[in-house]
């Protein structure tokens, strides 16, 4: 079957935290936010039942570099599928943007465009070891 996007997509490569609507464990997990659009983004992470996140509302942290800037990603999960290595590739669509958030998020897919100096991180799904942490800082 043939995949076709309804907007381009950028590598991301952030490590940050996500929080899934109705867990039993109220604190927040680590992932990798694997790249971004202005309609929403994809990210790994580690949860045991995929199947049951697919319609749940997320909400995506990356780690702020100081206290001026935070960056919160909300949306709707709209699919997760294990990988190879276990770890789950979630797509993540924004729903109900405003005009001004709307363009917040063809911000930061600009940005992203832009700086090509840093490759993201390469997820081996192949690898039954790999861990999602966040750098310590």
């Amino acid at each position: 079957m043939e995949h076709r996007r309804r907007v381009p997509r950028r590598n991301a490569g952030w490590f940050g935290v996500c929080h899934i609507e109705g867990e039993t464990d109220p604190e927040w997990r680590d992932c990798l936010v694997a790249d971004i659009s202005i309609l929403g983004l994809g990210i790994s992470l580690h949860h045991f039942w995929p199947s049951e996140l697919v319609g749940r509302h997320i909400s995506v942290e990356a780690p702020s570099v100081g206290d001026s800037i935070n960056v919160r990603l909300e949306g709707v999960i709209r699919n997760a599928d294990r990988t190879a290595g276990g770890v789950i590739r979630v797509g993540i669509e924004f729903d109900g943007l405003s005009e001004s958030e709307l363009a917040v998020a063809d911000l930061l897919h600009t940005l992203i465009k832009s700086d090509l100096e840093t490759p993201a991180p390469v997820v081996a799904e192949e690898s039954p070891d790999y861990a999602i942490s966040r750098p310590v800082a």
